[in-house]
Order: structure tokens, then sequence, then C-alpha cells
């Protein structure tokens, strides 16, 4: 019986190895195509790609090799997982690994800074402060905080989206205050807080497609000196967001019965009762521009 385990087990260490080392294949000649391309000419999404068409061919019999499925559909279906995780994964790691990589998504970012102030006006401040003198509400703090990282008013900018933060009355759900986070993150950088930067991704990170937030992370880390080995794991990522979501029905539920218990309305009341509407952010074009963020 031991015998058969230490097999098994030496079976499943051979297998991790193998795969691990296909991966670390993959992921060198990603860049040395990377890294070729951009002493031609600057790296674009579609370079990206056509290093991607390149390379993944190559490891077809190795990453199906690692699926033992005797039905071929199933076997078929195991593969594009395989390939499908591969490629996501290689949207952080190429960061750590690949410095042509890195230094171009850094540049990238950099020219979307530069070219949004270069665009910046005061007067457009001056439009944004008469709006936050009469309607001093979250929508207001964070329009002008936006006009303030683009002016290069970081501590300016911070203070406008911790107000709008405080004000906005669903600070505590993360996709309604998506944008916000994400300036905030952005302001961090750029006071070389990387660390708190890297929290506020994992905090707004909503599942393995989020591509944006999974680069932009590996940016702010790797400038904090992290390596592939801080990579959370996706699974890890869902189990907080899905503890954050519970709390927050929790919450809900709670204040809901304790509600229903101290004050039942009547049915005439209820059916006198109009619901308010709910106030929908906006995001502004400028603001998708500014974190807009391609692949390659």
């Amino acid at each position: 019986m031991k015998l058969i385990v230490s097999i098994l087990i030496y079976l499943v260490g051979a297998f991790t190895i193998k795969a691990q080392t296909y991966k670390s294949d993959f992921r060198a000649d990603m860049c040395d195509c990377l890294t070729e391309e951009s002493l031609k000419r600057t790296l674009t999404e579609n370079a990206y790609k056509a290093c991607l068409r390149e390379t993944l061919p190559k490891y077809a019999t190795q990453i199906d090799a690692q699926i033992v499925e005797p039905d071929v559909n199933k076997k078929y279906y195991l593969g594009q997982i395989a390939r499908k995780d591969l490629l996501l994964s290689m949207q952080s790691e190429l960061i750590y690994s690949c410095e042509a990589y890195y230094k171009h998504l850094d540049y990238q970012r950099t020219s979307q800074k530069l070219i949004a102030r270069e665009n910046a006006n005061e007067s457009d401040l001056e439009k944004y402060d008469q709006m936050v003198a009469l309607t001093p509400n979250a929508m207001a703090y964070f329009m002008r905080a936006q006009v303030q990282f683009k002016l290069g008013n970081i501590k300016a900018t911070e203070a406008d989206i911790n107000k709008s933060l405080e004000l906005n009355p669903n600070k505590e759900n993360v996709k309604s205050t998506r944008h916000q986070l994400l300036l905030l993150a952005w302001v961090y950088e750029e006071q070389e807080r990387y660390k708190e930067a890297v929290l506020l991704y994992d905090k707004i990170y909503f599942g393995e497609l989020d591509i944006e937030v999974v680069k932009l992370r590996a940016l702010a880390d790797k400038k904090a000196g992290g390596t592939m080995a801080n990579i959370p794991k996706a699974k890890d990522l869902k189990t907080k967001n899905e503890i954050k979501a519970v709390t927050r029905r929790s919450k809900t539920e709670g204040s809901k019965s304790s509600k229903a218990i101290t004050a039942e309305p009547s049915k005439s009341s209820r059916s006198r009762t109009i619901k308010p509407k709910e106030n929908k952010k906006k995001d502004t074009s400028s603001l998708r521009k500014l974190f807009k963020m391609g692949n390659g």
C-alpha cells in the first residue's frame, strides 16, 4: 500500500514539474518574441497577439499531454481550458519576467497620464470648484478629483477621492466605487505607495477576465520589489470577494429584518409607496480613456 502511495505522489510531482517547465518555456519564448518585436518597432496589442499566435501552437502537444481523459470531446474541452489559463497567466507573469513587456506597459501608462495632463486646463478646475460648492456630493468631488489628477495635483486628488468615498451611500459596494478606487490606486503609485495600491487592486478585482486590474496590480507590485510569487491565486481573490459579498448581504438582510419587526407597514400604505429611482453614476469618457490599457 505504501508503495502505491509513493508511486502516486511521484507521478503527481512529476506531472506538476513537467507542467511548470512548459509554462516557463512558453513564457521565455513569448518574451523573446516581444523583445525582438520591440527592437524593430513600438509594441502594440497586435504585436502581442501575433507573438501568441506564433508561440502557442509550438506547445500544443505538451499542453494536451498533461490531460489524461479517454473521452475525446472532454479532452478537447479541457485542452481549451488549459490554453485559456495559460494565456491569462501570461498577462501578469510577463510583467515580472519580461523587461520589454514591463517597460512597454509602464511607458503606455505614463504616456496616458502625460497626454491627459497636457490637455488639462485650470479653467476646468474652477468649474468643478463651483460644482462642489453648489452640490457637494460624491459625484462632484470625484469629477473634480479627475481634473486635479490631470493637472498633477496629487494630494488634492487624494483628498477629493476620499471625500467622494465618504459621501457615497454605496461606498461598501466595490462595483459602485470601482473608478474612484482605480484612481486612488494610481494616486498611491504616483507617491510610490505601491503596496497600498496593490491592496486596492486586490479589492477591486472581480474575476479572471478583469485583465486591466491584473496588469495594473502586477506593475505596481513589481515596482514595490515583488516577484511572480506575489501573484494571487484567482480562487483566493474570489474567496475574499465572496466573503465581502456575504457580509454585505447579511448586513442588508439584518437591517431589513429589524425594520420589518419594528414597523410593519399596512397593505394600503405599501400600495401607495413609490420606490425612489436609483441614481446611477455614469462613467465619463475621459476617465475610461485614462484607464484604457491595451494587451501589448
